[in-house]
């Protein structure tokens, strides 16, 4: 295995996310990064996983000599692979609401230290100092995923101690809160940012513990310290923190292969 030397923070987080997706399964993808992760993942780390979209792609298998990942959950280059192309109706009633989806796969504009997403607004609901792009299905898919992969650069303008208007539901205001608001326990749960990984105070998805973000894992050469300043609450750190491995060659020319426009991986857009 031979490590590449070239690569960046955004492109690590999406060969991270791309790791931890499970061997197999039933994995809905949000808008953004999410796809680009889901499309590596399928093709090198967990062939035997069904990927889904919120707008009805079922089980997309990419087709024989990709050269791109899709432009998002729309794109027609998911009619060719999947086993079935229906609806919203399907993706979010049958699949979600009928319990078959094992991880849920967002990115957001902002994140908090309970989990939750918000892809709304920023600032007051009733005077936004910004309009985002929306819900889509991001809360269906934090509400009813068993579980959930949260992708976000890391900045302290996107790690904020509460996010401005809660979109996708993770551990809400802390231990219990998720049954209270009539939701099933969700977990484990994790957030991969360009600094690293974390992890959830939670053994039980959300019914004991703080629930908490944790700090779990950083990337090569990136302390601790600096994933704590760069984070908007008092991060709480683990008492072992590990380091990931670097990306290997293959994966940083499989994940531009499927981004050879930088559709994705430009900064600014990720």
């Amino acid at each position: 295995m031979t490590h590449a030397e070239d690569y960046t923070l955004a492109e690590l987080m999406c060969v991270v996310a791309a790791r931890s997706f499970p061997a197999k399964g039933v994995v809905m993808l949000g808008m953004g990064l999410p796809v680009l992760a889901g499309t590596l993942a399928k093709l090198m780390h967990a062939p035997g996983i069904s990927l889904c979209t919120e707008v009805g792609a079922f089980d997309w298998t990419p087709p024989e000599g990709l050269t791109r990942a899709p432009i998002g959950i729309h794109d027609m280059l998911l009619n060719d692979g999947s086993a079935m192309v229906s609806d919203m109706v399907d993706a979010l009633g049958t699949l979600l609401m009928g319990g078959n989806v094992d991880l849920g796969v967002l990115g957001a504009a902002q994140v908090d230290r309970m989990g939750n997403l918000n892809t709304l607004v920023l600032g007051d609901y009733r005077q936004p100092e910004r309009r985002l792009g929306g819900t889509g299905g991001n809360t269906e898919i934090a509400c009813l995923a068993r579980s959930l992969l949260t992708m976000m650069p890391q900045e302290r303008r996107r790690f904020v101690e509460r996010v401005d208007f809660n979109t996708s539901p993770c551990y809400i205001t802390g231990p219990g809160s998720r049954r209270q608001a009539g939701l099933q326990p969700s977990g484990p749960n994790r957030v991969v940012s360009t600094f690293g990984v974390f992890g959830f105070d939670t053994p039980d998805g959300g019914e004991t513990g703080s629930c908490e973000m944790v700090l779990e894992a950083v990337f090569p050469n990136m302390d601790p310290d600096i994933v704590k300043l760069e984070t908007g609450w008092n991060l709480r750190i683990a008492d072992e923190v590990s380091e990931l491995e670097p990306p290997t060659v293959e994966e940083i020319a499989l994940l531009r292969r499927l981004d050879p426009h930088g559709f994705y991986l430009v900064p600014g857009r990720y």
